[in-house]
């Protein structure tokens, strides 16, 4: 039998310090900016091709930075307190269509509303959340039950070459609205699993099983299936498995098409071809699609691989993807066709979706401090190496700790015990980073290294612990060269790396890859080659330029001979 899924911790147990706090804030402050007010949310430009999707977004945005931070949020009350005034007498938002008919954006874009609606309601428990989601869930979603039969199964020339993400097309039979964001009406399924979880009832069980079943019949890849529609789909299906319902072909369709994703359709910089075969842009919503999918995929199967994949996914494409405005927006396609630079595509913030979406990724990145198993007493896995704090609540014992952390620049990351401990050791589980050799790491406690083995990409050292207790884990990061992702692009391409972060020349004009060796290490995973003097930079500090630098910065990714 497979052990059972690893728990993270909760968004009230833990609190981001450092650059992921920074982040937090910013985000927070840019969605008390005027875009995000109730009514430019029901006006926005988007209101008519996904109504409710900008209302919704913005309030699981604020709902999620809220919590993390420890704040309150006025304007996600603001927006349930006001629901009413945005639908149209039926619950939900747009158009009544007549009984057999839909239209894949207005069924696709209360998706937001309905996440946004369920994580209120988990926080503050407000019945008026709880009401919404259920005129939702009635009145728009279960109607649409018998239509799924008629979603179309081949490529349709109009929506394959929409230059325009998230463009509704006219179309004959039961789906009169399509959506160039080929398959967004399955990305539904994100909310309409936590909706499920929150209020069960047999209709929409049933209405989930349906689209799950539809869904899987479904080629993507011959589709052109957009990408972000694609992850946020499995990321619906891997919670009905989680917390409804684990038969394990559930669990292999999202492994299988979460595989496809990372083959097909992922940038040098680990961000997102926007459809699969169409490396156009990158968009920050199906970065945070992949960063969650790979965390929670790893919580299921205990595969670091797919651990290591959420660090570069973290560190590289959600880093870059965040502007000096706490928002978030496109990038070109690194690695694909001839895009061999980092740099911001035309739409260098997407205030309609990417800068909402871009708070659940970093109070995920909070929440994932910290795992434990329920069937194994005071133990917890440790992924990630943030500053802050955590409260690991596992069987047996709960465990406060303070993280000060230089990672990923250097490895070195100090956790001090601030609760807890005593009562019988502890077992922690410290996670290998990407381009680290697991024989290397070394955990401390009062100066002594404590003995570990390594099990399944962690270093695991058991030990007593008690308050004011502190335990140093160190290990050495080096600079490594790789072969590029996409060689019939750039064959004989590389890149290079320093643990999980991509370096990339400042350069404004193609140069040849320097020689290992020829690398001068300058600390803050910086490295200078001594002979052209050329300097490799970590790509994740946009948010610390002047937005009019951020704008227009090309970082070299890909070298060739």
């Amino acid at each position: 039998m497979s052990p059972a899924p690893l728990q993270a911790t909760t968004l009230a147990d833990t609190r981001p310090a450092g650059d992921l706090r920074r982040r937090l804030q910013l985000n927070f402050g840019r969605l008390h900016d005027p875009e995000f007010s109730f009514e430019s949310a029901i006006t926005a430009f988007t209101a008519r091709e996904a109504p409710g999707d900008w209302l919704g977004r913005t309030l699981l945005g604020l709902t999620l930075d809220a919590q993390v931070l420890g704040r309150e949020a006025p304007r996600a009350e603001e927006t349930i307190r006001r629901w009413p005034e945005a639908t149209n007498g039926h619950g939900y938002i747009g158009r009544v269509l007549p009984a057999g008919q839909g239209d894949e954006n207005q069924i696709g874009g209360h998706n937001g509303m309905l996440r946004g609606l369920c994580e209120f309601y988990l926080w503050k428990k407000d019945s008026r959340a709880l009401e919404a989601i259920r005129g939702i869930v009635a009145n728009l979603m279960l109607p649409s039950r018998g239509l799924y039969a008629q979603y179309p199964d081949s490529p349709l020339d109009k929506l394959k070459g929409g230059p325009v993400s998230g463009l509704t097309i006219e179309n004959d039979g039961a789906w009169v609205g399509l959506s160039t964001d080929i398959g967004t009406v399955f990305f539904t399924l994100d909310g309409l699993t936590q909706a499920y979880v929150v209020d069960p009832t047999p209709a929409l069980r049933d209405l989930v099983e349906t689209m799950i079943a539809r869904y899987a019949q479904l080629d993507i890849l011959r589709l052109g299936a957009q990408t972000h529609a694609t992850l946020t789909t499995l990321r619906g299906i891997l919670r009905w498995y989680l917390e409804v319902d684990p038969r394990a072909e559930l669990l292999a369709l999202v492994r299988a098409r979460f595989q496809s994703y990372l083959d097909l359709a992922r940038t040098e910089h680990h961000g997102n071809f926007n459809w699969f075969g169409r490396p156009e842009w990158t968009e920050t919503c199906a970065i945070i699609d992949s960063f969650m999918l790979a965390v929670q995929l790893w919580s299921v199967t205990r595969e670091a691989g797919y651990l290591g994949e959420a660090h570069r996914i973290y560190h590289n494409a959600l880093c870059h993807h965040q502007r000096p405005n706490g928002g978030f927006g496109c990038d070109h396609c690194t690695g694909a066709a001839d895009q061999r630079f980092v740099q911001a595509f035309k739409w260098f913030e997407a205030p309609w979706c990417c800068t909402m979406r871009g708070a659940e990724g970093l109070a995920c990145a909070a929440r994932y401090a910290a795992f434990t198993d329920p069937a194994r007493p005071r133990e917890a896995w440790l992924p990630f190496y943030f500053d802050g704090s955590v409260t690991i609540r596992a069987p047996g014992g709960t465990l406060g700790l303070t993280v000060s952390s230089e990672y990923p620049y250097a490895g070195r990351v100090t956790y001090s015990v601030t609760e807890g401990g005593g009562a019988g050791q502890w077992r922690l589980r410290f996670f290998v980073p990407p381009g680290v050799a697991a024989g290397s790491l070394a955990v401390r406690r009062a100066g002594r290294v404590l003995p570990l083995t390594v099990e399944a990409g962690f270093a695991v050292v058991t030990t007593d612990l008690a308050v004011a207790d502190a335990l140093e884990l160190e290990f050495p990061i080096a600079v490594a060269a790789e072969s590029a992702r996409y060689p019939a692009a750039f064959p004989g391409g590389l890149h290079f790396m320093h643990g999980p972060l991509l370096l990339a020349a400042e350069t404004e004009t193609a140069v040849p890859p320097p020689a290992a060796g020829d690398l001068r290490p300058l600390g803050g995973g910086r490295y200078q080659c001594r002979r052209t003097q050329v300097l490799l930079t970590p790509i994740d500090g946009l948010t610390y330029l002047p937005e009019a630098v951020a704008r227009t910065r090309r970082l070299q990714a890909v070298f060739t001979p």
